[in-house]
């Protein structure tokens, strides 16, 4: 499968990703972490709990990009120093989703959709 990583700010555009077993297993596992992480109440929760589980989130995300990218020590560090967590986090959806299936034309179809839905409610009135 080939994913587009120009978000990443690396010189490659793409990445070809053979779906094997165990790399879907790795999706399945970060995905089964990042929900288990939603059920934090990061308001309410002991504020340990809540940096703690945090962090292991994006330790994940980043390891699970590693993996599947091979990505280098120095690509790694300039994407820690260049991209701000927002992006990574929709960055990893994206990789994320593209592994349950969905196209790029997908993704930027849900993605325009869900930026429409957010835009500032005086304007569709």
């Amino acid at each position: 499968m080939k994913i587009n990583i120009t978000r990443l700010g690396l010189r490659k555009k793409s990445a070809e990703v053979k779906t094997t077993v165990g790399v879907v297993e790795k999706a399945q596992n970060l995905q089964i972490q990042l929900l288990k992480s939603d059920s934090i109440d990061f308001t309410n929760d002991d504020p340990l709990v809540v940096l703690e589980t945090q962090k292991k989130m994006v330790q994940g995300l980043v390891q699970f990009m590693i993996d599947i990218f091979k990505l280098t020590d120095q690509e790694v560090e300039k994407i820690k120093s260049t991209l701000d967590f927002t992006d990574f986090q929709n960055f990893m959806a994206y990789v994320l989703f593209r592994f349950q299936g969905m196209s790029d034309e997908d993704w930027e179809t849900v993605t325009k959709q869900q930026s429409e839905e957010s835009a500032d409610p005086k304007e569709s009135n």
